[in-house]
């Protein structure tokens, strides 16, 4: 297994791969772990992720990020300044973790591989540059040449790759995998890393700060300096203007009484929207910026590019440990494709309202008054809202009833007798989640488990007035809950037949 791109992506699939057992190597053409932090938000849904992992990788993230509570909106038209405060929240998110993570990108990853190192000692292997592949009916050749070698070629031989090479993804190029999108023509982009002197205002949000030519971001960042991301119709890229001088102009629009410390870091880059025509070329599959590009705004990208790798992860471990067939590889496009077109529309949505240099800021904002607009917008970002429930295959002949549905993410619970739900599901593969009011308190699931034990781990749940809350009525069904958090099947106590036929779909024991 050769995963190319030692970044979120390869990250978070070394993490899954190492943790059950399978041998990979991850290959990054950089000479090191990246400094610089492109993202700076964590979603709540990336972060439950990382809780299923281990309580400990959540915990780590937790105490070094800053808990943000949602965005505050200035708007600045004709000399005059408006707020809507807030303009997102994100309190009202389904998660325990229902805020935005102001955490820089480059210690994300830092955590995932430290875990990864010393839990699993899997590593990423730098300096190695990927050029070329040819697949054959055994799998591939991998073509890689190592810079701390004098360039020296090796060919690595593996069954699959996955290519987690960033935007401009050598793998997808080479297979000559087309992508359609669009450009942000006529805007400029830069990131400025700073200490400010004097800033007032919240701290535990972020700030948009809009004029009919501009949009300012200014985010707090843990170790107490802000980001500050700008975009305009380039009269930021003055060659007579120091970046700080540019970015000062826009802040003190918004601002009074701020001064600029020490910088950190700066950069300038462009963003576009861009979806591969497919994710799957053989045994090459693509996962992150190689497959969706889209616009920063609302600080998704590194988190669905992440839960890419959550979702692919346990979906190769089963298959090249001959517990499932190839096929359920199939249903990793199919399920992450409609997740990654509805990133884009939010960000895109967004990005319309904050970065349409020239329009007018009145007819900008009314977007943000239509009903449902911002609540739809922050469950999206967020991403408790994403769902399979559209694209798994619901078997025939079961009852309809309430709770989350297949294909829904399956919520965490508080037991009033303590733990978690997510302390029952911390393993690498499925969870049969006997609900209380069974007969004699006997799971449903115990003979499953027995057949399919290597990949199904059952769980009678006790009783509980949050459970039922969460999961409905007390009548002894079942919920199959898959290795990334999403409810793969739901049956009442006496349907719990159809769920064999529907593992025998994809499993082989």
């Amino acid at each position: 297994m050769l995963i190319v791109g030692g970044g979120a992506v390869g990250c978070v699939l070394s993490m899954e791969l190492a943790r059950r057992g399978i041998e990979y190597r991850c290959i990054d053409r950089m000479p090191g772990p990246g400094r610089e932090s492109r993202a700076i938000a964590l979603h709540a849904r990336t972060i439950e992720l990382m809780d299923l992992v281990d309580k400990d990788l959540s915990r780590q993230l937790l105490n070094r990020d800053l808990w943000c509570r949602g965005y505050v909106m200035h708007f600045h038209r004709d000399g005059e300044r408006t707020e809507v405060r807030p303009g997102l929240d994100y309190t009202v998110v389904d998660s325990r973790y229902n805020c935005i993570l102001s955490h820089n990108q480059s210690e994300t990853e830092g955590f995932v591989r430290d875990y990864t190192s010393a839990r699993f000692g899997g590593r990423i292997e730098y300096n190695a540059t990927f050029q070329d592949l040819t697949q054959d009916g055994g799998g591939i050749t991998a073509r890689v040449t190592h810079a701390d070698r004098g360039d020296e070629e090796e060919l690595i031989r593996c069954q699959y790759l996955v290519a987690a090479d960033g935007i401009s993804s050598r793998v997808r190029r080479g297979l000559g995998l087309s992508v359609k999108g669009k450009d942000y023509t006529g805007s400029f982009f830069q990131n400025l890393d700073i200490h400010l002197n004097g800033f007032t205002d919240w701290r535990d949000h972020f700030h948009y700060c809009v004029g009919t030519d501009h949009f300012l971001m200014v985010a707090p960042l843990p170790g107490g300096h802000f980001r500050l991301l700008l975009s305009d119709r380039g009269e930021a890229a003055d060659p007579n203007l120091t970046p700080q001088q540019a970015f000062m102009r826009l802040l003190e629009r918004h601002y009074d009484g701020i001064t600029m410390g020490d910088v950190v870091w700066h950069s300038r880059w462009e963003t576009w929207v861009r979806l591969a025509d497919t994710f799957r070329e053989g045994n090459v599959l693509l996962a992150g910026d190689s497959a969706h590009v889209h616009s920063t705004t609302g600080g998704q990208g590194m988190n669905c590019c992440m839960q890419d790798a959550f979702n692919l992860g346990w979906k190769l471990a089963l298959v090249l440990k001959g517990y499932a067939r190839p096929e359920l590889l199939d249903t990793y496009e199919a399920e992450r494709r409609p997740v990654a077109e509805q990133v884009i529309w939010a960000a895109s949505s967004l990005h319309d309202i904050f970065m349409t240099h020239g329009k007018d800021i009145a007819q900008r904002k009314q977007t943000m008054f239509e009903p449902g607009y911002t609540e739809k917008v922050v469950n999206y970002c967020s991403g408790v809202s994403y769902t399979y429930r559209d694209v798994i295959q619901k078997p025939a002949g079961l009852s309809d009833f309430d709770g989350p549905a297949i294909g829904d993410r399956a919520p965490d619970v508080d037991f009033e007798g303590g733990g978690t739900l997510f302390d029952r599901l911390r393993h690498q593969y499925f969870t049969l989640l006997a609900m209380p009011g069974g007969s004699n308190g006997a799971s449903p699931g115990e003979a499953l488990e027995k057949r399919f034990g290597p990949v199904v781990k059952a769980e009678i749940l006790p009783s509980s007035e949050a459970l039922s809350k969460r999961y409905g009525a007390s009548d002894g069904r079942v919920f199959l809950v898959r290795p990334d958090g999403y409810i793969a099947f739901k049956a009442k106590a006496a349907e719990v037949g159809h769920l064999e036929t529907y593992l025998n779909a994809w499993l082989k024991l």
